[in-house]
């Protein structure tokens, strides 16, 4: 007897992922932006983001989450620290993009 893939377990990760990481850090991109109030945008960002995050490793995940975490974080936390909020979601960014550009060009 062979017995059957579930994708329960997959799918709840991925929506998991898409709505505290993608969702979090599409709102504070795009905010930087302008476009916050275009759902659709932030739906779509937060689609890719999860989509890249899915396809890396636990270390580079649980690394995100704790940028996303300091992210929201109160402003004068911020300065308490002396971090950027922009440099914060920069580093973010390249942490999810960076092992997703290599992969395309040394493949």
């Amino acid at each position: 007897m062979v017995r059957e893939k579930r994708l329960i377990k997959p799918l709840a990760y991925a929506a998991v992922v898409f709505v505290t990481l993608g969702l979090t850090i599409a709102n504070e991109t795009l905010s930087q932006l302008g476009l916050e109030q275009n759902y659709v945008m932030v739906f779509s960002v937060a689609l890719v983001i999860a989509a890249l995050l899915l396809s890396r490793n636990l270390v580079l995940i649980v690394a995100v989450i704790a940028g996303v975490v300091m992210l929201n974080l109160p402003d004068p936390t911020f300065l308490g620290i002396r971090l950027d909020r922009d440099v914060l979601l920069a580093f973010i960014c390249g942490l999810i993009l960076v092992p997703t550009v290599y992969q395309l060009v040394s493949d």
